[in-house]
């Protein structure tokens, strides 16, 4: 018999956005904007903000010519960078946030978690190990346990009997074809029509790119206590990293443990928020 291979899904920030100073100083200079120059100084001196953060308050003050005062005759004072962003999350304008994207990749998730993560298509980019180039290994891919089978004894080894069962019979096909031995088009070809019989739990990897009125969206959504288990510490996980990194982006979020998850809430966000007004 094989044994289960018990993994925990994994959550790794690999990049973000960042400016481009001397493109940017360019731009002010160029504008008569040189004072947000200020800002950007006090942002990082004083509130130890970020790119991202810097980026996006570029963007939402020159929705309305407020980078620095008397471009626009309505403006007699301009906002902090911070209280830009914190003022432009709590009207509920939307657009400016998609301009600055995150980069993930997510370990050992299962494809039940992918099959569900996938149906978010704003402001998202996803690439998916290939289940037609990528073979089952002979021991068995990992697979996350969910709460409820690991704390019922005879579920657990109902569960793990089952996986047991499922792997060697991969592999048992993968011998009859000799896949081996043939061309990668065919090793395709196999590997593909093979794969139908593995479980949907195999882990397996993904990356995500995602903005972040997106990032703000999934984490509502997918951290909520009525959501899968599996995708709750995923998205939980993801919380925590932004929360370290860029914490004016949740700003406005509450979080509260629920069932050992973190569960994030947005409540004077409506809907998916509004648009910019122009």
């Amino acid at each position: 018999m094989i044994n289960l291979i018990e993994v925990t899904p994994k959550v790794y920030l690999l990049g973000a956005t960042h400016v481009f100073y001397d493109s940017l100083e360019e731009y002010l200079k160029d504008t008569d904007n040189l004072d947000f120059l200020n800002d950007i100084r006090e942002a990082q001196e004083k509130h130890n903000l970020t790119d991202v953060d810097i980026l996006t308050s570029f963007f939402a003050k020159l929705c309305y010519l407020a980078l620095s005062v008397g471009l626009n005759a309505n403006i007699t004072r301009t906002r902090s960078i911070r209280s830009n962003i914190t003022n432009t999350m709590e009207s509920g304008h939307g657009s400016v946030f998609e301009h600055c994207q995150f980069n993930f990749v997510l370990s050992d998730v299962s494809r039940v978690l992918t099959h569900e993560l996938v149906r978010h298509r704003i402001g998202v980019a996803f690439s998916q190990e290939s289940g037609r180039y990528c073979r089952i290994p002979k021991e068995g891919s990992g697979m996350f346990i969910p709460t409820c089978i690991r704390e019922n004894p005879e579920a657990l080894t109902i569960y793990k009997e089952a996986v047991d069962v499922n792997t060697p019979y991969i592999q048992k096909l993968y011998k009859i074809f000799g896949i081996d031995a043939e061309n990668f088009t065919e090793k395709k070809i196999l590997t593909s029509a093979i794969r139908r019989i593995a479980p949907t739990g195999s882990a397996n990897e993904i990356g995500i790119s995602l903005n972040t009125r997106s990032l703000r969206h999934i984490i509502g959504m997918r951290t909520s206590r009525h959501a899968e288990e599996e995708i709750r510490i995923v998205f939980s996980e993801m919380a925590k990293i932004i929360e370290e990194k860029y914490p004016l982006m949740l700003h406005g979020g509450i979080s509260e443990e629920v069932n050992g998850i973190d569960e994030w809430t947005f409540p004077k966000l409506h809907g998916y928020e509004r648009d910019n007004e122009n």
